[in-house]
């Protein structure tokens, strides 16, 4: 059998059409799609105002620039993320700092957050990771924030397509019903894809404001917010259509018109990603249930009052099993089932340790989730032939 990725793309016909369509168009960026994209994501997940950047490592920075970290302010997020969710911190100047997950959802625990604001040390802003899909615990944190006065990004990048229960209702990831801002990414083994790509989503009308101006250069082009045109045109009441003004230091971070061709068409297609993923997970999870109550392995979690679109399908090693996580890595790898490790915790990284000395006991649950995880292959496109290889070689090698 072909090697296996834990992930991937699914493209269809539909989708090469819509990309073929665009690039016969007068426009390849800066256009039509781009709206429409914006508008179609806006409209799907409830939030008022969507800005599409070119991915979703930016998208967190232009948040975090959007709320003015900077020098001197703090930051925490889940240390099992991608390194992106912290970078973002560091790159406007803030120090970042982590607080350990929950192990029921693998998500940042509230409690944890609450403890290190009650220790005096209140961050300017919380940036919940929905890891593997789940949502983390939003409304919580809402609350928390009220109380203490920190901004919320929910990094979503995992959790496009899921939803979550509070008090009777149902909210989407992404929605900002209970944050100030989130994002979305579409990389390839995202749930849905533009090649690279990704978006911020806020209610705020301010804060969208300011993350469309950061995300174009910093350039302002409305004649009512020109600050001084009259050193630069003749007639300032009256500027001609050329002219535009620099309010910040904003940057390059445009998507073009045929990546969201791309991610329209791929949008149409979200809920069947949703319930194949979701299929796939609850298969595994039936085909590990002996196993899992042996103590083999942990099963993923699906906490009640949620209903997430996977991203990923992390399975824990437990306390009874007899081959270790890297030396079982190594075995499926031989076998041609390429699984991956989500994610080395962000404060072991060199540069994490170096720059910021964080102690890994703070951290013990992420230490234990750390010490057994591993994703197994997980994409729409997957086959009963590949979905049976796989159960069958991982079975082998832990019975």
């Amino acid at each position: 059998m072909k090697n296996i990725p834990y992930s991937r793309q699914s493209i269809d016909d539909g989708d090469i059409e819509s990309v073929c369509s665009v690039l016969r168009s007068n426009w390849l960026t800066q256009g039509p799609k781009v709206g429409e994209f914006e508008e179609a994501l806006g409209e799907k997940y409830g939030a008022k105002h969507c800005i599409l950047v070119a991915n979703g490592s930016l998208a967190l920075q232009l948040a975090c620039l959007a709320i003015d970290i900077s020098k001197g302010k703090i930051g925490i997020t889940s240390p099992i993320s991608f390194m992106a969710s912290a970078n973002c911190i560091v790159y406007c100047g803030g120090r970042p700092d982590f607080a350990d997950i929950d192990p029921g959802t693998l998500c940042i625990s509230p409690e944890k957050v609450e403890e290190y604001c009650k220790k005096g040390q209140v961050p300017d802003v919380v940036i919940p990771v929905d890891f593997a899909g789940i949502p983390a615990d939003l409304p919580r944190l809402k609350d928390l924030s009220e109380r203490y006065g920190f901004k919320i990004i929910e990094d979503a990048a995992h959790a496009i397509g899921s939803t979550y229960q509070y008090k009777g209702r149902e909210y989407a990831c992404g929605s900002c019903a209970h944050t100030d801002i989130a994002v979305f990414s579409f990389h390839p083994v995202k749930t849905i894809t533009t090649g690279e790509g990704g978006a911020v989503l806020t209610n705020d009308e301010l804060l969208a404001e300011k993350i469309r101006l950061l995300s174009n250069h910093g350039i302002e082009r409305d004649p009512l917010k020109f600050s001084n045109p009259k050193s630069q045109i003749p007639n300032p009441k009256s500027p001609p259509a050329w002219y535009h003004e620099m309010h910040a230091l904003g940057f390059n971070s445009r998507i073009t018109d045929i990546q969201c061709a791309l991610g329209i068409s791929q949008l149409k297609r979200i809920d069947i990603f949703k319930a194949r993923r979701q299929e796939i997970v609850r298969r595994y999870n039936q085909a590990f249930a002996d196993l899992a109550e042996n103590k083999i392995v942990i099963l993923p979690p699906w906490p009640e009052e949620t209903d997430p679109c996977f991203h990923l399908y992390t399975l824990r090693l437990g306390s009874h099993c007899t081959i270790g996580r890297d030396a079982l890595f190594d075995k499926l790898r031989k076998k041609g089932i390429y699984s991956q490790v989500h994610y080395i915790p962000i404060y072991r990284q060199p540069f994490y340790q170096d720059s910021y000395f964080l102690k890994i006991e703070r951290f013990p649950e992420a230490e234990k989730y750390f010490a057994t995880c591993l994703s197994l292959p997980l994409f729409p496109d997957m086959d009963d032939k590949t979905f049976h290889y796989i159960i069958k070689s991982l079975r082998n090698l832990l019975e």
